[in-house]
């Protein structure tokens, strides 16, 4: 490096200096380089004082609200942690290390505490709903890393809990709460009755259910929101010519929410009359047929991952719907005798006698979800990056599972469907069906009528 130029770099001197030079390269002059210069730059900034908004053991909440992140400063100006706060983030890096996350987890969910003790605080346990709040507001902060915080947090006895909800129960109260007063008060009344809270004793459904009532009358109930003030203004005409807006499956499907609305609210004494009794609407169901070879050669290995393998395997051999691969069990499985328990609704359950194809699939989905997530407490054999580490231990999504076949230009239930009806071209005998698969007894007779059809008498 010349000389001359050193020195008018460094000394910002303009005396004339006789021409030399020097080495350069590992032997020359050294400057300051962008990491010494940022860390001096850090070193000499101010250090902020504690947060004026900590939460104090003993501090009496006036109401609850949702907190509003979007004044919340910069990472640089955020004010400085406490001890206590300080300890709780070495904690959080050791529960790192004990579960193996990786650097880039560990460093984005220690990022994600170090916002919230800084502004809240270590003294008391922080509400779940602050933490979800986050994360659309901060940057490189996904679901995965405020669950992590969220696990960790509730380890330490330092989370509130949000109320257990399902997503069909938020679905349900977010569209109902939409329509006039009027209507959403009578919509509630069949909600509530529905879930057993009525006037009259009724067992309770379940709010998928209540869901699929909703779903299938919602238009109708957008229409009509417009147009009345209750819904004992809703004639019979009105009622047939909504039917047969839809035709198929939908037609049913929206007519069953409509009897149900309509009658439960009749029998609740909140509308004179039930509309719906006088409606008719018969539908044709459908034989089951198989699917093409060349849809089903190769299906297992097209499958993308071990779980995406596994999930195609106990729906092509073992013909499990999506709810019941999402119940399945780690406690559940027994290895030993080659068998996995399927807890079904209202307290039923089939035992699978595991071929030697889903037990290697087991074997290697298990080993995979070992590497991935070693430490996770979520008791479900089938779980994803999001559910691994959350406090409330999620099931895998339903989404997940059809997104997999959809992938393989299939649906699930035509899988499922194509392997009871494969089974039952082999027999004539309902109980073998209905012991196989566990399904019901006209469940078994409709599959049996599909692949043995009556021939046609001619007269």
């Amino acid at each position: 490096m010349c000389a001359i130029a050193r020195q008018h770099r460094i000394d910002n001197s303009d005396e004339p200096t006789p021409i030399q030079l020097t080495f350069g390269g590992a032997l020359g002059p050294r400057f300051t380089s962008r990491a010494e210069v940022n860390r001096r730059a850090k070193a000499a900034t101010p250090t902020h004082a504690p947060s004026e908004h900590l939460v104090r053991v003993g501090q009496l909440h006036l109401f609850d609200c949702e907190r509003d992140w979007t004044r919340l400063p910069p990472d640089e100006n955020l004010p400085a942690l406490t001890g206590q706060s300080q300890a709780m983030i070495e904690a959080m890096r050791a529960f790192a290390r004990e579960r193996r996350w990786d650097h880039t987890t560990t460093t984005l969910s220690v990022r994600t505490l170090t916002v919230l003790l800084r502004w809240i605080g270590a003294e008391m346990p922080i509400r779940e709903a602050d933490i979800r709040a986050l994360r659309p507001l901060r940057r490189n902060l996904d679901k995965g890393t405020g669950n992590r915080a969220i696990a960790f947090l509730a380890a330490h006895d330092l989370l509130v809990p949000d109320p257990t909800t399902t997503a069909s129960e938020l679905w349900v109260t977010t569209h109902v709460d939409q329509y006039p007063d009027h209507f959403a008060t009578e919509i509630h009344a069949w909600v509530q009755a529905m879930r057993g809270q009525g006037r009259r004793r009724r067992k309770p459904r379940s709010w998928k259910l209540i869901r699929n009532h909703l779903y299938a009358v919602r238009p109708l109930l957008n229409t009509w929101s417009t147009r009345h003030r209750s819904l004992r203004d809703v004639t019979e005409d009105q009622i047939l010519d909504g039917v047969r807006q839809v035709t198929g499956s939908a037609s049913y499907h929206r007519l069953l929410g409509l009897r149900s609305i309509f009658g439960i609210l009749k029998a609740e004494r909140i509308l004179p009359s039930d509309p719906t009794r006088a409606v008719t609407n018969s539908r044709a169901v459908p034989l089951p047929t198989p699917l093409r070879d060349d849809q089903l050669r190769g299906l297992i290995e097209r499958a993308e991952d071990p779980r995406a393998q596994l999930i195609v395997a106990l729906v092509a051999v073992h013909a499990l719907n999506v709810e019941e691969i999402r119940s399945l069990r780690m406690d559940l499985l027994d290895n030993h005798a080659g068998t996995l328990t399927v807890v079904r609704p209202r307290g039923r359950t089939r035992i699978l006698y595991l071929d030697d194809l889903t037990q290697t699939l087991i074997g290697r989905w298990l080993r995979h979800r070992h590497a991935m997530w070693p430490a996770s407490p979520n008791p479900h054999l089938l779980i994803s990056s999001y559910g691994a580490h959350a406090a409330n231990t999620p099931p895998q999504a339903a989404l997940t599972i059809t997104t997999t076949f959809r992938r393989l230009g299939l649906q699930s239930h035509r899988v499922r469907s194509d392997r009871i009806l494969h089974e039952a071209t082999t027999t004539e005998d309902p109980i073998l069906l209905i012991r196989l698969f566990g399904i019901t007894v006209p469940t078994a007779m409709h599959y049996l009528h599909a692949a043995h059809p009556a021939p046609i008498v001619r007269r």
